[in-house]
């Protein structure tokens, strides 16, 4: 039976009003100090010298004592830059549920962008994952606003502890790569402030001086970098005392931008088309050109940058303190997410070990994009394990399977046209349908190019090429498209490979984005080949397409390998990062085939998922255990072998629900992901993930919050106290480690609403998370504040906590509660 406490209404307003400055409709108070000297320095400058600051000319406002600022971006490490640290990217952070780790890691980062020269890090990330589709969510910490503003804080705040400023990105509802400079996503107000700000909100709340990237998308018809609302809730709502500025390339009117709120206007000189004289001509009141320069001292005075000028950049600022950490947090990253007959740890009996799949230098450490960053010398997944293994173990590697990577381009001499060419028959069209009107037809004897392949094609263009291809091996063929624009391949009238790249590969980072498939087929029998490809859908005035192959499968080696070893780890891969989305589910290629083949002769067979988020796992109930690696920066091969050998607990959860299908989730119908003409529909309000989930009744593969550990632990009952004065309510209780082995807990509560908050369309929110590691037997009594704006919601333009039965409960997942108690509001 639930323990119950009847606290009053009062009581609980009075518990709400306190946080009112973060909540409503009042700002901050600015800090005497940045304000006052950014006040000084704004009178002393000319409308021109303003206009200059704001215009990123630096140069101009020189002489002001006012320093160029210095970007970089900062997610994971410094994007494009040598001699640095690769740290875990933010979703494997987020699944650390970690805020010392999150602060320890902004601290790094922070240190080492100052010595490489850099006053400005384009980081943290606290964009939201709404749907499996997002290329991007490995940048981002999850789906949950609570986690991601929490361990965003932390980071900003200590990345700024080292002089230098944090830029958070990207405000807000940025969820898709798909059609992301011009989408116009249509969001509730309620969904807009609950879910997509509430990140946003925990970071200012922590560090107000800091700055803010707008985002890409329409929100509502109106662009965010142009959409005073947004930049009234931003500014007067949450209390952002320091400036915003726009996404490379973002919006479509700077001095609209400039107008509407926008502070900075461009990530440097590059990416500002706003001429001179533009700003002070009258286009914005001089008071909103005074509010953006003075926001930009604010930061740059709050922030230690006038005080601290960066020194020269160093060539190596990675320290082994530094590279330590980068292990540390690669381990608390990691989540094992099944654990059948306790195969983990591997036992010290083992005597061979099968190590398949991109598990060396083709192992992925991070992600394309304004996240990637360069590992330098890092111990690969292979390299470790063998190191870790020692002599006592014999471990084998097979490639077993290529991964997401590109194929080699099917030759001439297997394809031909109806006519018995080497080659297929391409008919190119003007428009993006290639039935529109015929330009000319060739025969070619590849497709692979990545400029127009004739001359006299149209801006937009499409093509198909058709013919036959006589396999010269018997089994499963994989197949690769890697296109710029959209394309897709038939065999025998099955699509095989379909699909939209906007780009083959985004130019930050070193990794294509292609798409794969896979088929059967028999030597010396020849099956028909219908290739079609427009480039309506890439990056304007580009277009591109490979067509490859591999016809000799890797799985037989693998087949042998684990068939003769103890056990066998089996690594797959799933490439990701900015402009791209996932169209599918399943792992790429002929992954999921390995997977089942391997598990068919090795009952221990192990698999280590290094994906940005939830994957297909069809194999899931034929093999033993199975591990979410994310992608883990440089210590990625370390954290793995500790893991695979019991060194240490695995302690990561999931910062993301993974669906059992494709079905499943929010973004499961056109409308609302990828969207119809332009607009995309946010229909399930505020219920993004757990939530989802537990509004729809649907049976996730694994949960939210979701994570086991090579120990148990049990959570006592609980006992809830108020105090008036704080305006919070503080949970007690005990966490107990029931098993015989060292381990880390990581403690969730979650809160029912009463249903006249529309708790239908949220069952339960997080409100609270903490980490604690026992040896066996050992206990710790736990005290975890939940603050009440944490239970209100957005209700008629203002934050409301609603009168009612409230209800309060510890939990290893969002699935899996231990104890609760429940108490009234009224």
């Amino acid at each position: 039976m639930n323990r119950r406490t009847f606290l009053s209404v009062a009581t609980f307003t009075a518990l709400a009003v306190s946080m009112a400055p973060v909540m409503d409709n009042q700002a901050a108070a600015f800090g005497p100090g940045p304000r006052d000297r950014a006040d000084a320095l704004l009178a002393r400058m000319t409308a021109a010298e303003k206009e200059a600051l704001v215009r990123c000319d630096f140069a101009a406002v020189a002489h002001l004592g006012i320093p160029a600022l210095a970007m970089v971006d900062a997610s994971a490490g410094l994007r494009g830059e040598k001699g640095v640290t690769a740290f875990p990217v933010p979703v494997a952070q987020a699944a650390t549920f970690d805020e010392n780790l999150a602060g320890r890691i902004g601290r790094v980062l922070g240190a080492e962008g100052r010595a490489k020269g850099y006053n400005n890090l384009l980081g943290p990330t606290v964009d939201l994952t709404r749907t499996w589709h997002f290329g991007r969510q490995a940048e981002a910490m999850g789906e949950d606003p609570l986690l991601a503003g929490r361990l965003g804080a932390a980071l900003t705040v200590a990345m700024q502890s080292q002089n230098v400023a944090a830029t958070v990105k990207h405000f807000a509802a940025y969820t898709q790569e798909t059609n992301r400079f011009f989408t116009d996503t249509r969001v509730s107000d309620r969904a807009l402030h609950e879910i997509y700000q509430a990140p946003f909100r925990r970071v200012i709340a922590a560090a107000p001086v800091t700055s803010v990237m707008m985002a890409y998308p329409k929100i509502n018809g109106t662009f965010a970098t142009e959409h005073p609302a947004l930049f009234d809730d931003l500014k007067d709502r949450i209390g952002l005392q320091g400036y915003t500025v726009p996404d490379f390339w973002a919006g479509a009117d700077q001095v609209a931008a400039a107008r509407a709120g926008m502070d900075l206007a461009g990530l440097g000189p590059g990416a500002v088309k706003v001429p001179a004289g533009a700003l002070t001509d009258g286009a914005i009141p001089g008071t909103r050109l005074d509010d953006a320069a003075r926001r930009i001292l604010v930061t740059m005075f709050g922030c230690g940058l006038i005080d601290h000028p960066v020194p020269a950049p160093a060539d190596d600022v990675s320290t082994e303190e530094h590279k330590n950490l980068a292990h540390e947090a690669a381990v608390a990253s990691t989540v094992l997410l099944a654990n059948r007959s306790s195969a983990l740890p591997l036992p010290a009996s083992l005597k061979s070990l099968a190590v398949i799949g991109p598990a060396g230098t083709d192992a992925f450490p991070g992600v394309a994009g304004s996240t990637f960053v360069d590992p330098g010398t890092w111990s690969t997944p292979l390299q470790a394990i063998r190191t870790r293994a020692g002599d006592s173990v014999k471990v084998t590697h097979v490639q077993g399977t290529e991964g997401d990577v590109p194929l080699t381009t099917i030759p001439s001499s297997v394809l031909r046209t109806a006519a018995g060419a080497a080659g297929l028959m391409g008919a190119y069209h003007a428009g993006a349908d290639a039935n529109g009107t015929q330009i000319t037809t060739r025969t070619d004897t590849t497709v692979d190019f990545t400029t127009a392949p004739v001359e006299g094609l149209p801006e937009v263009w499409s093509a198909k090429w058709t013919g036959t291809l006589v396999p010269t091996v018997t089994g499963l063929h994989r197949f690769s498209l890697l296109p710029a624009g959209t394309a897709s391949l038939k065999i025998e009238g099955r699509t095989v490979v379909s699909g939209t790249r906007q780009m083959r590969r985004f130019f930050l980072g070193p990794y294509d984005y292609p798409l794969q498939g896979i088929a059967e087929l028999t030597a010396g029998h020849p099956v028909t080949v219908e290739l079609t490809y427009t480039n309506a859908t890439a990056e304007p005035g580009t277009c591109g397409l490979t067509l490859g192959w591999q016809p000799d499968s890797l799985i037989p080696a693998a087949v042998a390998a684990a068939r003769a070893a103890d056990t066998a780890v089996l690594l797959v891969n799933r490439v990701a990062g900015e402009g791209m989305d996932h169209e599918r589910l399943e792992l790429p290629g002929d992954q999921n085939q390995l997977i089942s083949a391997v598990a068919a002769v090795n009952p221990r067979t192990i698999v280590v998922l290094n994906t940005d988020g939830p994957v297909a796992t069809p194999w899931l109930n034929d093999v033993e255990a199975v591990i979410q690696a994310w992608y883990g920066g440089r210590g990625m091969g370390t954290a793995l072998a500790a893991v695979l050998f019991g060194d240490i607990d695995p302690s990561g959860r999931l910062p993301v629900t993974f669906p059992a299908d494709a079905g499943q989730g929010p973004g499961t119908t056109t409308a609302s992901y990828p969207g119809t003409n332009g607009i995309v529909s946010y229909d399930e309000g505020i219920a993004v993930g757990y939530r989802y989930y537990d509004a729809k009744g649907q049976q996730p593969r694994f949960p939210f919050g979701h994570g086991l550990s090579y120990t148990t632990f049990a959570h006592g009952s609980l006992e809830a106290s108020y105090d008036p004065a704080a305006g919070n309510v503080t949970l007690t209780f005990t966490v107990t480690n029931t098993g015989r082995r060292r381990g880390t807990d990581v403690v969730q509560v979650y809160a029912t609403l009463p249903a006249a908050a529309a708790a239908a369309a949220e069952p339960r929110r997080l409100v609270a998370f903490q980490k604690v590691t026992l040896p066996p037997a050992g206990s710790r009594q736990l005290r975890i504040t939940v603050p009440a704006q944490d239970l209100t919601v957005w209700k008629s333009g203002t934050w409301t906590l609603v009168p009612g039965r409230y209800t309060l409960a510890t939990a290893h997942s969002s699935r899996t509660f231990t104890a609760q108690r429940t108490f009234t509001i009224g």
